[in-house]
């Protein structure tokens, strides 16, 4: 509906609306936000308007009614609430009306200094005499950009993976400032415990930190499936409790922080061929802090600084170039795993723990020599380790798959 559209079907002193998927009434408050009122009190609101709550004798229906019926089928939206990105107003997202009732918090670039980003970004990025931060600062200025321009665009999920207290989460809070200060949690979601996701439409970053991990190998594998379709596919579908499914467009960044010891690390998804471009994996030393955050009242006062220092910063991202060689053409950025974490995480991968077995189980016997399906039958048979291997082979041709892998490794 373009701006004169809207214009015309306007009734009501205030803009009006009708959302299909909350089956409520939408109005402007005193703040210029957009409320959900449900149709009996809409009615308060047309009567304090001046509109007729009855009909006339020489008319069918009450003049307040008619208005609600002209916004129900005229004025309807399919989707209403923030939406990660998008401006306040009406916009079209893949084919659907929607009303965005709050827009992000925006940064303006500024000229200027940022000296205390810059120093604990050294710190925290430089490490074993290689500077990550290009990579870094790629990854983050498209991101920008793409909330900026209200333009959905691929972006790889990011790890920080460090000791604790280095500064991993207060990274995290400097991207949800930069990308418009809203931020969701969507590992419960993400790893397959809930089908409910219309909470992370709302914001456009999307963390996850501090949480109680899932270590299976079926969550990982999970987690790695959503990695793939967060990061590649701009279309995702919401999903509210009570309301129907709706496919929209919003523009999301995925960042993960942990420690760096494998038990914490064995929560991300297997290196599989199809990931590889789709996650960063950055190793992160503890920064030092150019100012006391020992206590609620310090680190307000440190985190007040910075946010001093993020017009400027924003400016740097805005006029950085993306090295040529670090160039993707479908992400911006080429992806970057830091050595050290990718061992660490290929040496969890189900083809070495298969590995590990076989040579347990199989190889002490002395060469062995037949088809898949023998091979199988001896691994699952074993009385000792055959539970473990049952269920690492579970699933559709996984031994063929990882006999596959370790060939090719």
């Amino acid at each position: 509906m373009t701006p004169e559209e809207q214009r015309a079907t306007q009734e009501t002193p205030h803009p009006t609306w009708w959302s299909n998927s909350q089956r409520a009434f939408l109005i402007q408050n005193r703040r210029g936000h957009y409320i959900h009122v449900s149709p009996e009190m809409f009615k308060q609101h047309l009567r304090s308007w001046g509109f007729a709550g009855r009909a006339a004798p020489d008319e069918h229906i009450a003049p307040a009614d008619q208005v609600r019926l002209n916004v129900q089928t005229i004025r309807d939206v399919d989707y209403s609430g923030p939406l990660a990105g998008y401006n306040a107003g009406i916009t079209t997202c893949n084919g659907h009306r929607a009303l965005v009732t709050k827009p992000p918090k925006r940064i303006e670039a500024a000229q200027g200094e940022f000296p205390m980003i810059h120093g604990i970004m050294e710190d925290m990025f430089w490490v074993d005499d290689f500077d990550q931060r290009a990579h870094f600062f790629g990854w983050l200025k498209i991101a920008e950009k793409s909330v900026r321009d209200s333009s959905p665009m691929p972006g790889q999920a990011v790890v920080f993976a460090g000791p604790p207290n280095a500064g991993k989460n207060l990274v995290q809070d400097l991207i949800t400032a930069i990308l418009g200060g809203r931020v969701a949690r969507p590992y419960q979601w993400i790893i397959g415990r809930t089908n409910f996701n219309a909470s992370l439409f709302e914001a456009e970053h999307l963390m996850i930190a501090d949480e109680v991990p899932f270590t299976d190998l079926a969550s990982r594998r999970v987690f790695g499936s959503k990695i793939k379709d967060l990061t590649v596919n701009a279309i995702q579908t919401c999903h509210g409790k009570y309301a129907n499914e709706i496919h929209l467009m919003p523009c999301w960044r995925l960042t993960i922080s942990l420690n760096e010891e494998s038990e914490n690390l064995q929560m991300l998804p297997p290196l599989d061929t199809s990931l590889r471009d789709k996650i960063m994996l950055f190793k992160i030393k503890k920064a030092k802090m150019p100012l006391p955050c020992n206590s609620p009242q310090e680190r307000k006062v440190f985190w007040d600084e910075l946010k001093k220092e993020l017009p400027a910063f924003i400016q740097f991202l805005q006029n950085w170039e993306i090295p040529q060689d670090l160039t993707d053409s479908r992400f911006g950025v080429a992806a970057y795993q830091h050595p050290d974490l990718v061992k660490v995480v290929e040496d969890m991968a189900p083809e070495k723990r298969l590995m590990e077995l076989i040579e347990v189980t199989i190889l002490p016997g002395g060469e062995f020599e037949g088809t898949l399906t023998e091979l199988e039958a001896r691994l699952i048979g074993d009385p000792t380790f055959g539970r473990q291997l049952s269920k690492l082979l579970k699933g559709a041709n996984a031994l063929q798959t990882y006999m596959r892998r370790l060939k090719k490794a």
